[in-house]
């Protein structure tokens, strides 16, 4: 059976808290969209796609070895965004302000993975976490007034670990679930741990 998988990064609970909050004032604004839940809150890495079942111990392996060779790091949350762009935005974003380690992680996790066979990506990696999908962009919507006058929650985010999650599509949205973790170089074990739950 296929599993619809991704590489991600936790993040802290403050930080959630500030984008759910800023999601609803961006909807009480009248900014019509699809907005993330807690739940599924992450700073991906890389998605996948579909992964057979039999597979998946090598893209544990795989994310396991490009996590031992980044040290543990810290990254922030600092502004807001939209794709494709903020007059016809698509998706809304907080952008994150990466140190060498978050690049040097992503590569890894893209050749790591790259050797099993699945295809880098084309476009270049620009760390963000996903707040929602607006519905039906248009010229006239709000939202490129409030990307420019409302602020990004300011956390700091402490990263140790790297996740490879399941995502289930539901009726009622996405669920995910961390089906594998490996710690950062230095973490408190090293290696794989399948089936561990986000903390």
């Amino acid at each position: 059976m296929a599993v619809r998988t991704f590489v991600a990064l936790e993040l802290s609970r403050p930080l959630k808290e500030g984008i759910l909050d800023l999601a609803q004032r961006m909807e009480a604004r009248g900014v019509r969209a699809s907005w993330a839940r807690a739940s599924t809150l992450h700073l991906t890495l890389k998605f996948l796609g579909d992964v057979e079942e039999e597979n998946l111990p090598d893209v544990f392996e795989a994310v396991a070895r490009a996590a031992a060779r980044v040290a543990p790091f810290s990254f922030e949350s600092r502004s807001l965004g939209a794709f494709p762009s903020p007059r016809r935005a698509g998706v809304l974003w907080v952008g994150v302000e990466a140190p060498q380690e978050l690049w040097d992680l992503a590569r890894g996790v893209e050749d790591e993975l790259a050797g099993l066979g699945f295809p880098r990506e084309k476009r270049r990696f620009r760390p963000h976490i996903t707040l929602g999908r607006v519905r039906n962009p248009r010229d006239d919507a709000p939202v490129e007034e409030l990307l420019r006058t409302l602020e990004a929650p300011a956390e700091t985010v402490e990263a140790r670990e790297v996740f490879t999650m399941r995502s289930e599509l539901r009726p009622g949205g996405a669920v995910h679930e961390v089906i594998a973790m490996a710690r950062l170089a230095g973490g408190r074990a090293p290696g794989v741990h399948a089936g561990d739950q986000t903390p």
